[in-house]
């Protein structure tokens, strides 16, 4: 049976790649870059956090299901 930590490690990846994403909007929204580039890598990182917690989600999902 896989446990909690693994199935959360598979996720690894995807939570790196959002907070980089959140990362950069940030630099990016405290620079002098254009309106429409900071509103672009908002989305992309609003899209990202998005994945992350439907994947949390499953995965927590699924250690309940095993539990009962």
């Amino acid at each position: 049976m896989v446990g909690l930590a693994e199935m959360l490690k598979e996720g690894e990846p995807l939570m790196r790649q959002a907070m980089d994403a959140v990362r950069r909007y940030h630099e990016a929204r405290d620079s002098s870059l254009t309106d429409d580039e900071v509103d672009r890598l908002r989305a992309i990182a609003e899209a990202l956090m998005r994945e992350l917690r439907d994947f949390q989600v499953g995965v927590i999902g699924k250690i309940g299901s095993i539990t009962h």
